[in-house]
């Protein structure tokens, strides 16, 4: 018995496995890791995409354009990306409530094997373009169905536990892609990492085809006929709430391709830097993501928002405020310091306010309608990416000053050989002096420049996190009641107090 007591491991096995533990729903259904090994495939590929092409752009394709050119274009790209993929969610949901999640499975999967094989043939920046499209059609129609079947795969007072660890597989995918990928991407070449990408989606669809049999995710339990708008009818909180996290989605997608030249300009941080400077940063983030977004739990989901809201506008503060520091190439010096401590305010206002809003936006609502308002939040979080990437292209025009703008349009045409004799007996019917393109167009860099830093934009970001803030602290309350009257029901030690 003394024996027994002393050893540690079965009580620590027990902890980890145990009907409470965070092992344990792994143990009760097996199934939700096989289905998280297709999330985590899936994330890995794309979030490796998305940093790799800043990188191929900013050092391959446009090397030596001006910062804010390269910003826009970058953006350009993953808006194509971001906006397929929410304006396509809910009608692939659809369609895998009609036919079932199976086939949007295999159908996402294959498109993405394939996808980043095309990327090794991208010559030109918007090749990549409609490349992204099929890449957001795929994620369009496979976040959706994965959501379904994990949802599907357990009871229904297991399903928080499903989703948790669906959102557990798209954080790890998301942590373990940009990593790997940016220290094969400078080992090899970034062209080298888009096989990668297809092989990691290939390992994704070999796993959907042995999980996903005859019987598993064929078609979708019959759901109700209403949509998701008529649950916003009576509940303006909810309303207000989707508005707030489409304006704080809106803030990221200033930054989102802004970080990469920045932090290279400024403080002379390469590819080949950043998966070591990355690594425990991540790994510890994966550590405490889900001790912190329990903190929500206790001191109350609408504080838990007031202060993930003040510390991603502290965290762009603290950003935009190393601009203001000499350059350097030390990753000791203060500003690199500063930086770093921005960047742990954002993950800290994530991990904190994300389970907060989304929890207080599903209890608004009874339990067979909290799936349909999740999905409401998600297409608003798309929208306000998509509008924070639609203002950072749109805003090119007025950031970005051009010259020899006449060479840079006959570089472009040059590649047609037919059109470039067309030129030269243009040329030379005008008596114009022959263009020297190697002479004026080796370095991209006399062909633009930047006209405003590109800090303004953690700037912006961080006056709209202000912004929602304020909104925050305005609107966001925790509900007691539904809207229509009915009670929540509270845990028992809330209604004791």
């Amino acid at each position: 018995m003394h024996e027994r007591e002393t050893d540690p491991s079965p009580t620590r096995r027990a902890a980890l496995l145990g009907a409470d533990g965070p092992l344990g729903v792994f143990v009760r259904y097996p199934v939700l890791l096989k289905l998280a090994a297709i999330s985590i495939c899936a994330e890995i590929s794309w979030a490796t995409l998305i940093v790799v092409l800043q990188y191929h752009f900013k050092d391959d394709l446009l090397a030596g354009f001006s910062s804010q050119l390269i910003v826009s274009r970058t953006a350009m790209v993953t808006f194509s990306f971001v906006a397929c993929e929410t304006i396509l969610k809910y009608p692939m949901g659809k369609l895998s409530d009609r036919f079932g999640p199976r086939p949007m499975v295999f159908l996402a999967l294959g498109i993405c094997t394939i996808s980043p094989l095309l990327m090794t043939q991208a010559e030109q920046w918007w090749h990549f373009i409609p490349l992204r499209i099929l890449d957001g059609v795929a994620a369009a129609a496979l976040w959706p169905a994965m959501s379904s079947l994990m949802a599907r795969s357990v009871p229904r007072e297991a399903k928080s536990a499903a989703m948790s660890v669906f959102n557990g597989a798209y954080c790890a995918g998301l942590a373990v892609g940009p990593i790997l990928g940016l220290y094969l991407g400078h080992r090899f070449g970034n062209v080298m990492v888009f096989p990668l990408c297809s092989v990691v989606m290939a390992c994704g669809l070999v796993i959907s085809r042995a999980v996903l049999t005859d019987g598993v995710g064929d078609r979708a339990e019959k759901k109700e006929d209403d949509d998701g708008v008529s649950l916003l009818r009576g509940r303006p909180m909810l309303v207000k709430m989707m508005l707030l996290y489409a304006l704080s989605q809106a803030a990221v997608g200033l930054i989102a391709n802004a970080l990469i030249p920045y932090i290279d300009e400024q403080f002379g941080i390469k590819e080949g830097d950043l998966p070591r400077l990355m690594l425990l940063p991540a790994l510890g983030v994966a550590v405490i993501a889900v001790p912190v977004g329990h903190i929500a739990d206790k001191i109350g989901r609408p504080r838990a928002v007031y202060i993930s809201y003040v510390l991603a506008s502290l965290g762009m503060l603290v950003i935009a405020s190393t601009s203001y520091f000499e350059r350097t190439t030390s990753l000791f010096s203060f500003s690199v310091l500063l930086f770093g401590c921005g960047m742990l305010l954002l993950v800290a206002s994530y991990i904190l306010g994300t389970p907060a809003w989304l929890g207080l936006a599903s209890v608004q609502v009874d339990e067979a309608h909290q799936a349909k308002v999740l999905s409401l939040m998600q297409t608003a979080q798309g929208f306000g990416l998509v509008a924070g990437l639609a203002l950072v292209m749109g805003a090119t025009p007025l950031l970005v000053r051009y010259h020899n703008v006449k060479h840079l349009f006959m570089r472009h045409w040059h590649s047609s050989a037919k059109i470039q004799m067309l030129i030269e007996r243009f040329n030379a019917h005008f008596h114009w002096p022959r263009h020297d393109e190697s002479a004026t167009v080796t370095n991209a860099a006399i062909v633009t420049s930047d006209k405003v830093p590109i800090n303004m934009w953690f700037w912006a970001s961080a006056f709209v996190f202000f912004l929602c803030l304020i909104g925050a602290l305005l609107w966001v309350r925790e509900p007691e009641h539904h809207e229509s009257g009915e009670i929540i029901q509270q845990p028992a030690a809330l209604s004791e107090v």
